[in-house]
């Protein structure tokens, strides 16, 4: 966008909240402008001429705000944090657990599933480990219908699973056709819903009634949004969190993570950290 590019975003803002009541101050700048040139650059319009087009289009505008909505996942897609967690963290969840005790787990911005289900096998393995007869249930949340449409259904292809073992591959997949669905037994208990971060008047989803978690996932999210946004998020995970919770996210939040005095972080390698309370 070159020395425009100020302008520019400010005009699209004002368009978005006047004519589409839509709240475009939320998003870090820099990931608010890589957005907006890859929609321009997809519709071949220069930066001087978008704000017009979008003014005109409220098609565009809709596509704009779902290119905001990031739903990349993959399976156990940090193997290291995956590592800390099987190896330090469930086992410890577990011994502290009463038996019959039920570890609750937030996957916060699910996408299309991917995430909860590894933390689901991950669970269901530890179960197996350990004498006493513990439970979880797993709540996994996200924006978008159509991501939460592909997490239900559960059903992945080929490159998808490449980061599952073999031996997860033939206890929690059916093969159908080229593709390879999650067996009913670890959907049962994963929950996916809709649910807002952003949302003032709840500090949790709403199918979890109380919050009260041992571990949320909020991973490679948390950048995508102005300061004063992340925090109020982190705020929130925060109030969610059981106590001696733990809160995972993505390395590229760790620095800005590892400032928050609520929060101690368990290595330097690892993006996990630990409620003080």
């Amino acid at each position: 966008m070159g020395t425009q590019a100020n302008k520019i975003i400010l005009e699209l803002i004002r368009i978005m909240k006047e004519r589409y009541k839509k709240d475009l101050t939320i998003y870090d700048d820099a990931f608010l402008i890589k957005s907006l040139e890859r929609r321009m650059a997809g519709i071949k319009l220069s930066a001087a001429e978008y704000p017009l087009y979008l003014q005109q289009n409220r098609s565009e505008a809709d596509l704009l705000m779902a290119s905001f909505q990031i739903t990349y996942s993959q399976f156990f897609r940090n193997a290291l944090t995956f590592a800390v967690l099987e190896k330090l963290i469930l086992p410890q969840l577990f011994s502290h657990k009463p038996d019959n005790g039920e570890i609750r787990v937030w996957s916060a911005g699910c996408s299309t599933g991917q995430e909860a289900y590894s933390i689901g096998i991950l669970l269901e393995e530890g179960i197996k480990s350990v004498s006493e007869p513990k439970r979880f249930r797993i709540f996994a949340t996200d924006l978008s219908p159509e991501a939460l449409s592909v997490a239900r259904t559960g059903l992945y292809d080929g490159d998808d699973i490449a980061n599952i073992r073999m031996k997860q591959l033939k206890n929690y997949f059916k093969k159908q056709g080229d593709a390879y669905a999650i067996g009913p037994e670890l959907k049962e208990k994963i929950d996916f819903s809709e649910y807002d971060l952003l949302d003032s008047h709840s500090s949790n989803p709403p199918d979890s009634i109380f919050g009260d978690f041992d571990i949320i996932f909020c991973c490679n999210l948390l950048f995508y949004y102005s300061t004063d946004v992340r925090r109020s998020i982190i705020r929130k995970l925060k109030r969610s969190l059981a106590k001696g919770g733990y809160l995972v996210t993505g390395e590229a939040e760790s620095i800005f993570m590892a400032k928050d005095q609520d929060l101690k972080m368990l290595s330097s390698s690892v993006p996990i950290f630990q409620i003080s309370r």
